[in-house]
């Protein structure tokens, strides 16, 4: 059993503007964290999206397709042009919105899809497109390169694994593509450092290697999801420098995934959240984790098995396609996580999706039934129920909403506005949303202690689509 992965395009494209942006309700569900969190209230253009690229580029290497390449166009110029006076990329908030304009991490993401589109679509890539990549790499190296210089992160000199690994990863995927040795040998010597300072043998078993998160900090992990940003770019560094210690760190750090993950109440595959180091010995810590999201260290461990068979680490990943079809709304999105018991678990976010579809496609490709679905009309009101909120979107309208007689969330947005904002339409004020984002007449669904229920009303069952990780059932009609 796999996901459908036509649908999940289907619905990530349709948070694609004309303009190139990627839209969305930035969820980040490892941190639990989102921009009505942080009282931000933007839902535009988030670099954290940039995989959706490199997903399109493969499914054109497959299948041309005018219209599809039109839209990869479009998001390769939307990102390319897109940057901050001081040399970073615009939109680096994610979870936090526009208020957040710094950080390596959401600079070198979008490096990566760039790097990974180039090599994907360069046998019809238009050349002023190829140099259009060429130049926002190049650019955004050397403005991450001065503000935050290797092995240094921050002020305080802590580096964090993954952020150092994405950026040797869009390095390597720049030589790779452009055939420019422009920073020589000292990218090999970065990867060295990064194994030294960072990998350690151990966990779960002494077949496996973990990375601590912090330079000079062995109290905890980087969170599983995190680790495909360090796997590809080791199995990268292999392919293209041939000597076969990357490839065994690569394998490692696969294990460590795999022996690490657990199932959850639905008999589900998950990855781990994280480790952290009691003083005297590791802690495994579960849940809350995100469900969406697995993409990257999937698609890492993907790689991997491209370079060297593994029938664990093979059987690991059709495991963990079930756990995404067990999850996956008709829609096309899948549950965010479990274990938040808020917004966080259903609020689908399309920059983590978006690595989702990049492994899926990588792994599984695109067949007929991937097309047909990509091009699939969804018109019916598509529902996701949480213990405490639902997520609702039917055309461009989307909101986080509540079960009858609660009023926590009542989140309203527009898949074509960089804004979304709390319903105010019985207060009115100057916070009150335009008309075009009213969605007055969803459904409405009550919630007892025995289960949830559909009202009657202007909807039926048959007008809408409904998945649930909420821990009491659905049980049709209220009557």
């Amino acid at each position: 059993m796999k996901p459908h992965a036509g649908a999940l395009a289907n619905w990530l494209l349709s948070w694609v503007q004309d303009h190139g942006a990627i839209y969305g309700f930035h969820n980040h569900s490892v941190w639990g964290s989102n921009p009505y969190r942080w009282s931000d209230f933007t839902c535009g253009h988030s670099t954290w999206a940039s995989p959706l690229l490199p997903s399109l580029a493969l499914m054109l290497q497959q299948k041309p397709d005018s219209e599809l390449e039109d839209t990869l166009l479009r998001l390769i110029q939307f990102q390319t042009e897109s940057f901050q006076m001081d040399g970073q990329y615009a939109h680096i908030g994610f979870q936090m919105g526009e208020s957040l304009s710094v950080g390596l991490i959401h600079n070198m993401m979008p490096n990566v899809s760039l790097g990974l589109t180039a090599w994907y679509a360069k046998d019809w890539l238009p050349e002023a497109y190829m140099q259009r990549i060429r130049s926002s790499m190049s650019a955004t190296m050397d403005a991450c390169d001065r503000h935050y210089p290797f092995g240094i992160m921050y002020t305080n000199g802590r580096a964090i694994s993954n952020q150092e690994y994405a950026r040797l990863w869009g390095k390597l995927l720049y030589v790779k593509v452009f055939d420019d040795q422009r920073w020589g040998a000292e990218l090999q010597r970065q990867l060295d450092r990064m194994i030294k300072d960072f990998h350690f043998i151990g966990l779960p078993d002494q077949n496996c290697t973990a990375s601590y998160r912090y330079a000079g900090d062995a109290s905890s992990t980087e969170p599983a999801e995190y680790y495909g940003l360090l796997i590809a770019p080791l199995v990268l560094a292999y392919e293209m420098y041939g000597q076969k210690k990357y490839l065994e760190q690569a394998g490692a750090l696969c294990r460590h995934l795999a022996r690490s993950a657990w199932y959850d109440s639905k008999g589900q595959i998950r990855l781990h959240r994280v480790y952290y180091h009691s003083g005297s010995s590791w802690v495994k810590i579960n849940e809350p984790m995100l469900i969406a999201g697995m993409g990257m260290s999937l698609f890492g461990i993907h790689q991997y098995l491209a370079k060297q068979e593994d029938a664990e680490l093979t059987a690991f990943l059709k495991k963990c396609d079930r756990t995404y079809a067990k999850y996956q709304n008709p829609r096309g999105y899948f549950a965010s996580a479990t274990g938040w018991h808020n917004e966080a678990d259903v609020a689908p976010s399309s920059a983590w999706h978006s690595h989702d579809l990049l492994y899926l496609v990588a792994r599984h490709g695109a067949d007929e039934d991937v097309w047909r679905d990509m091009n699939q009309p969804y018109n019916q009101i598509s529902i996701l129920l949480g213990d405490r909120c639902i997520w609702m979107e039917h055309n461009r309208h989307w909101t986080i909403t509540d079960y009858q007689s609660m009023d926590v969330y009542q989140l309203l947005g527009h898949k074509d506005e960089p804004r979304f904002g709390r319903d105010m339409s019985w207060v009115g004020g100057e916070r009150k949303l335009p008309s075009h984002f009213n969605f007055a007449n969803r459904p409405v669904f009550v919630k007892t202690d025995e289960g949830i229920f559909l009202r009657k009303g202007e909807f039926t069952e048959q007008d809408i689509q409904l998945s649930s990780v909420a821990s009491v059932p659905y049980l049709g009609l209220w009557s």
